[in-house]
C-alpha cells in the first residue's frame, strides 16, 4: 500500500502499461500520448517520478529498443511532466553493453535531454541538474571507455564503434553548451570524489585510445573522441582571464606608483622595506603591471622626486630613499621570486628609464652628479645586475645623454654622494656609541659634537632611517642620556662632559622624535621594557608636542618645590648651577614650574620685562635642554588660556628662540643652540599668530578655506599627472586638519567632476596613491560615508552615471583590497609602517565598536521610500551572511574588524537597492562594483564576495537579465559552501534563457 496515495502500487503502473499497448497498436503521436497520460495521472494520482522507470523497462525488453516508447519518454521529460533527474538516473544506471542498440538508444535520449532541456523551468533544483549532467557525461565517457576496452580485447563489432561515435558526438554537443559547462563547474565543487572519478575516466579513455592501433579504430572515430574530450576540457577554462582593475599603461607616468613612492620617501622614511614591497605587489596585481615597467616607474618616481626636492629640506630624504632604500626594495623583489629572471627584468626596467633622457639629464644637472650611475652601482652591491648588463646600460646612457658639459667643479657636494658616505658613517658611529659610557666619555663627546656640525646630523638621521638603523641609534642615545642624567660627584671637566652628554643626547632625541614620532621607540620598549621608564621617553610621552598636537598641561607633575625655588634663585641671581651635584633630569622636570612662577610674577607685576629677559637668557646660557622643556610647557599652557592671556607666554617663547653668544667656545654651544633653535621653531610654530609663522612649515595658508586649498591642490596634481613635494605635505596637513570623512568626500567629488574616461582613470590612479596617506581610515570613510551618501542622495545620481560610477566602483575595490592586504601584512609584522599621527583609533572605528554593545540604541531616522541601511539602523548584525543549510558551518568572519563591518554594511545597502523597483545609475554602480571585484581574482575577490547577501546576485539578474556571464557567476559565488553552489547553479540556469547557445 502506498502511504501517500492510498492506492496499490500496481494500479498506476498497470494503467500506464495498458496505455502503452494502446499507443503501440494505434501508433499515437507524442501529443496524443501526452494527453492520454495526463488523464491517467489525474485519475490514479500516481507519482510521475515512476514513469521513466516504467517506460524504460518496457522500451528495453528486447535486444533492440522500442523507439516509439523512447519517443514517448522523451516527450514526457521535455514537456516537464516528470523531473529530468529521474530519467537521467535511469539512463546512467544502464551498463549492459551486451545490448548495444539499447545503449545507442539511451545515448540519443541523453543527448536529447541535455541539449533541449529548459534549465529555467525544470522540475528539479538547479543543483540537482548539475549533478545529473555530470553523471550523464561520466556515463557517456564510461560507454566510450568500455567499448574501447572491448576493442582492445579483440571484440570489433560495428555496434561497438557506433556506440563510441554516438557517445562522443553526444558528449561533445553537451559539453559545448556554455550553461552545461558552468553547471559542471559547480558540480565539480559539489562532489569532488565523483568529479575525480569523472576526470579519471576521461584519462582512461584517452590512454586506452592511444594504445589501440590506427587500423583498429577508424580515424573519424578517433577525431570524434578527441573532440569530445576537448569540449569537456572547457569546464577547466572557466578561470577568469587576467584583467586589470585600473588600466594605466596608456599614461605617460604611472600615477599610482609615482604617488606611492613619494609618500614612502617623504612621509615614511623610517618604515621597514617589507610593507612597502607588499604594497607595490598588490598594486602590481590590481593594475596588472609588467614587472620591468614597475621597476622603471620606481626609478622614474625617484628621479622626479630628486629633481623636485633639490635645494629643499626633503632632498636628503629623497636621496636616502633612492640610493639606500630602493636597492633594498629591489632585493626583496628578487628574494620573493627567485625562479624568475630578475636580472633581465631589472635591466629592461633600466632600459625603459633610459628613454627618459631629459629627466635623467635634468637630474644630473640638479644633483651635480651622475645620478643613474650612482643607482646602478648601488644595485651592483647587492648583485642585482651582472657586469655586462651594467656596462651596456652605462654605455647607452653616455651615448644618448644630451646634457651640457661641466665647466667647473660643483661648489657643493652632491646629496647622493653625501648620503652614501653617511651610510658607512652610521655604522662606525653605532660602534662608537656602543662603548662603555663610564669609561669613554670624551670619545662619545667627540662623536656627538662632530655630528652637530653643519648638515651632519641630518645626513646621519636620513641614512640611519633608510637603512633601518634609526631605532638602534635612538636606543643608544637613550642609554647615554640615562647615564648622564645623574652625577657621580665628578668635578671639573668630567662634570662638564657629563652635562654636555646629557644636553646633546636630549636635543638629538627631541629632534628625532619631532621628525619621526614617539612611535620610533615603541618596538624598542617592547624588546627592552626597561627603557620604558627612561627619563626622555617618559617626558616625551607626557610633554613633547607632536605634529601640532600639544600635551595636557596637567601632565607636568612630580614637582619638588624646594628644587624649583633653588632653580629660580639661580636664574634670578645668575648663580652657577653646581655641575658636580646636580641631577640634570630633575632640572628638566622642575624647569617648567620655575618658568611658570616667572610668568605668573610677570603677569602680576612682580617682575618687569627686563627681568624676565635676563632670566630667559640665563636659562639658555649653559643648557639648551632647559629652554626646550620650558617651551614645551609654555605651548601646553597657551592651549589652555584665552587669547588675552597668550601675549606674555608668546613673548617668552619668542625670547627663548633668540640666539645668545656663549662665553666658553669649548662647550660647543653654537652647535647645540642651532639644534635647539630647530626644535623650538618646529614646536612653537603652530601656536604662533599667522603673521609670524614659519611659512616653510605651513602648506595651508592662514585663514584659507580648507576646501579651496584642497581643490587647488588636486587640480594642480591632476594637471601634472604626478604628486609633487608640496602637494604631499599639503594633502597630509589637510587630512590631519579635517579628518578622513571630509578628505575622502572632497577627493572623490573632485575625481567625479570629470566626464572623460581618460581623465577619470588618471585621477583615480593618483587618488589611490593619495589615499595611502591613511589607507585604512580613508577606506572606512569611503565605504561608510562617501559611497552610501552618493547612493542614498537623489540629487547626486548624476555622479553615478557611467563612466563616473564605473570609476567609483574601481576606487572602492582598489581601496578595499589594498586596505585588507595592508592589515593582514601588519598582522604578520610590526606596525612600523603605520603613518605616525594615524596610529590611534579613529572615531569611525569607535562608532563601529560601540554598535556591538547590546545596550546601544539605534538613532531614530525619518522614514523614506527607500530602505535606509546605515550603521546604526542595522547594528552590523552579520547573521544575514550565515544563511545556510542544516549541517552547513557558518562562514568564519571577524565581526570585530571595522573593514569587515563597513563592507558588509555597504553590500547590505546595495542589496536593498537591488531589490527596489527602479533601475537607476545606482544599479549600474552595483553591477560595476561586483564586476571589478571579480577582476581582482583569488583571495582578493573572495574577501569581497563573502559579504554579498545570498539573494542579491539572483535579484540583480532578475532586474537586468544577462548582466553577468556564467563565467562571472561561478567566480562571484563561494562554491566551497552548499549555499554558494545553490546560488551559482540557480543564476546559471537563469542566464540560460538570456544567453542561449
Amino acid at each position: 500500500m502506498d502511504t501517500k496515495t492510498g492506492r496499490q502500487p500496481s494500479t498506476f503502473a498497470g494503467k500506464v502499461k495498458a496505455l502503452l499497448m494502446r499507443a503501440w497498436r494505434e501508433r499515437w503521436t507524442d501529443i496524443q500520448w501526452g494527453v492520454q497520460l495526463k488523464k491517467v495521472l489525474a485519475s490514479t494520482g500516481g507519482d510521475p517520478k515512476d514513469l521513466p522507470e516504467i517506460l524504460v523497462h518496457q522500451a528495453l525488453v528486447g535486444p533492440n529498443p522500442n523507439t516509439l516508447i523512447l519517443s514517448f519518454l522523451k516527450y514526457t521529460v521535455l514537456s516537464q511532466v516528470v523531473p529530468p533527474s529521474a530519467a537521467f538516473n535511469l539512463i546512467t544506471s544502464f551498463d549492459d553493453l551486451s545490448k548495444p542498440f539499447c545503449t545507442l538508444g539511451l545515448i540519443d535520449l541523453a543527448e536529447a535531454f541535455a541539449c533541449n532541456l529548459s534549465f529555467t523551468c525544470s522540475l528539479d533544483s538547479s543543483l540537482t541538474l548539475c549533478k545529473c549532467l555530470q553523471n550523464t557525461l561520466h556515463w557517456l565517457m564510461l560507454c566510450i571507455h568500455q567499448s574501447l576496452q572491448m576493442i582492445k580485447d579483440g571484440h570489433t563489432p560495428l555496434e561497438i564503434l557506433a556506440i563510441i561515435d554516438s557517445a562522443s558526438v553526444a558528449a561533445q554537443k553537451i559539453g559545448d553548451n556554455t550553461t552545461v559547462q558552468a553547471l559542471l563547474y559547480v558540480a565539480m565543487s559539489e562532489d569532488t570524489d565523483k568529479f575525480h572519478d569523472f576526470e579519471q575516466t576521461k584519462v582512461n579513455v584517452q590512454g586506452t585510445l592511444s594504445q589501440l592501433q590506427s587500423d583498429v579504430v577508424p580515424s573519424q572515430t578517433r577525431l570524434k573522441v578527441a573532440s569530445a574530450l576537448k569540449s569537456l576540457l572547457k569546464v577547466q577554462d572557466l578561470a577568469l582571464p587576467t584583467q586589470s582593475v585600473l588600466e594605466v599603461s596608456h599614461l605617460a607616468i604611472c600615477p599610482t606608483i609615482n604617488g606611492l613612492v613619494s609618500l614612502e620617501a617623504i612621509l615614511n622614511p623610517t618604515s621597514d622595506v617589507q610593507p612597502f614591497v607588499e604594497q607595490l605587489c598588490v598594486t602590481e596585481k590590481l593594475l596588472k603591471l609588467n614587472r620591468s615597467y614597475l621597476y622603471c616607474e620606481l626609478f622614474r618616481a625617484c628621479f622626479m622626486g630628486l629633481v623636485d626636492s633639490a635645494d629643499s629640506q626633503e632632498e636628503l630624504k629623497w636621496a636616502a630613499f633612492t640610493y639606500l632604500k630602493l636597492p633594498q626594495v629591489l632585493l626583496k623583489f628578487n628574494q620573493q621570486a627567485p625562479g624568475q629572471d630578475f636580472g633581465k627584468e631589472l635591466e629592461q626596467g633600466f632600459d625603459l628609464l633610459l628613454n627618459s633622457v631629459p629627466l635623467l639629464d635634468l637630474t644630473d644637472v640638479r644633483l651635480n652628479c651622475e645620478a643613474l650611475l650612482q643607482l646602478i652601482h648601488e644595485c651592483m652591491k647587492y648583485d642585482l645586475l651582472s657586469q655586462p648588463q651594467i656596462e651596456r646600460l652605462l654605455t647607452r646612457r653616455r651615448n644618448e645623454s644630451a646634457k651640457p658639459a661641466k665647466n667647473s667643479q660643483p661648489t657643493t657636494q652632491p646629496s647622493a654622494s653625501l648620503i652614501l658616505r653617511a651610510e658607512s658613517t652610521v655604522t662606525s658611529i653605532l660602534k662608537t656609541l656602543d662603548a662603555d659610557c663610564s669609561k669613554n666619555q670624551d670619545a662619545l663627546m667627540g662623536v656627538l659634537c662632530q655630528m652637530l656640525s653643519g648638515k651632519s646630523f641630518e645626513l646621519i638621521l636620513a641614512a640611519a632611517a633608510a637603512t633601518g638603523e634609526l631605532q638602534s641609534f635612538a636606543t643608544k642615545l637613550i642609554k647615554i642620556n640615562e647615564f648622564a642624567k645623574q652625577t657621580q660627584g665628578e668635578a671639573g671637566k668630567a662634570a662638564q662632559t657629563r652635562v654636555l652628554l646629557f644636553d646633546i643626547s636630549f636635543l638629538m632625541l627631541c629632534h628625532i622624535t619631532q621628525l619621526h614620532g614617539i612611535e620610533i621607540f615603541s618596538q624598542m620598549i617592547s624588546m627592552s621594557p626597561e627603557y620604558a621608564d627612561s627619563f626622555f621617553i617618559q617626558w616625551a610621552q607626557r610633554c613633547l608636542p607632536e605634529d601640532g598636537r600639544y600635551k595636557c598641561v596637567d601632565n607636568y607633575s612630580g614637582t619638588d618645590q624646594a628644587k624649583v625655588d633653588l632653580l629660580l634663585s639661580q636664574l634670578t641671581r645668575g648663580d652657577e648651577i653646581k655641575q658636580s651635584s646636580t641631577k640634570w633630569h630633575e632640572i628638566c622636570l622642575n624647569a617648567p614650574f620655575a618658568i611658570q612662577e616667572v610668568l605668573f610674577a610677570w603677569e602680576h607685576g612682580a617682575l618687569g620685562s627686563d627681568n624676565v629677559k635676563v632670566i630667559l637668557e640665563r636659562s639658555q646660557s649653559r643648557m639648551c635642554s632647559i629652554p626646550v622643556v620650558m617651551s614645551a610647557w609654555l605651548c601646553s599652557y597657551m592651549n589652555t588660556v584665552g587669547d588675552d592671556a597668550r601675549e606674555k607666554p608668546l613673548q617668552m617663547l619668542q625670547r627663548l628662540q633668540v640666539k645668545i653668544s656663549s662665553p666658553d667656545p669649548e662647550i660647543y654651544y653654537g652647535e647645540r643652540s642651532h639644534l635647539m633653535g630647530i626644535i623650538l621653531r618646529k614646536m612653537v610654530n603652530d601656536i604662533l599668530p599667522p603673521h609670524i609663522k614659519d611659512t616653510s612649515m605651513q602648506f595651508i595658508p592662514p585663514n584659507a578655506v580648507p576646501s579651496a586649498v584642497m581643490e587647488k591642490c588636486l587640480k594642480g596634481v591632476m594637471a601634472k599627472g604626478w604628486i609633487d613635494l608640496r602637494s604631499v605635505h599639503t594633502l597630509e596637513q589637510l587630512l590631519n586638519l579635517c579628518g578622513s570623512d571630509w578628505f575622502c568626500d572632497r577627493a572623490i567629488l573632485h575625481m567625479l567632476n570629470s566626464s572623460r574616461l581618460e581623465d577619470l582613470t588618471q585621477a583615480l590612479g593618483l587618488l589611490f596613491a593619495v589615499f595611502h596617506l591613511d589607507l585604512e581610515h580613508i577606506t572606512l570613510s569611503l565605504l561608510l560615508h562617501t559611497v552610501p551618501k552618493l547612493l542614498q542622495s537623489a540629487d547626486k545620481q548624476q555622479l553615478l552615471t557611467d563612466p563616473r560610477g564605473y570609476i567609483l566602483a574601481k576606487a572602492c575595490v582598489l581601496c578595499i583590497v589594498a586596505a585588507q592586504t595592508a592589515r593582514s601584512v601588519a598582522g604578520k609584522a610590526t606596525m612600523s609602517h603605520t603613518r605616525r599621527g594615524y596610529s590611534k583609533r579613529s572615531r569611525k572605528e569607535m562608532e563601529l565598536e560601540s554598535l556591538d554593545e547590546p545596550d546601544s540604541r539605534p538613532v531614530k531616522r525619518m522614514k523614506t521610500m527607500e530602505p535606509q541601511l546605515t550603521l546604526d539602523s542595522e547594528g552590523f548584525n552579520l547573521d544575514f551572511l550565515t544563511a545556510k543549510d542544516d549541517g552547513e558551518a557558518s562562514p568564519i568572519i571577524d565581526t570585530k574588524d571595522p573593514l569587515n563591518k563597513a563592507l558588509a554594511n555597504l553590500l547590505r545597502l546595495m542589496n536593498a537597492i537591488a531589490h527596489s523597483t527602479t533601475i537607476s545609475p545606482r544599479t549600474s554602480f552595483i553591477v560595476a562594483f561586483i564586476e571589478e571585484s571579480i577582476k581582482c581574482g583569488g583571495q582578493y575577490s573572495q574577501f569581497i564576495h563573502q559579504f554579498i547577501p545570498p539573494q542579491m546576485l539572483s535579484q540583480i539578474m532578475k532586474s537586468i537579465p544577462g548582466v553577468f556571464s556564467n563565467q562571472q557567476i561561478v567566480h562571484i559565488c563561494n562554491l566551497a559552501v552548499p549555499t554558494g553552489r545553490k546560488v551559482a547553479a540557480k543564476c546559471v540556469c537563469q542566464n540560460s534563457k538570456i544567453r542561449p547557445e
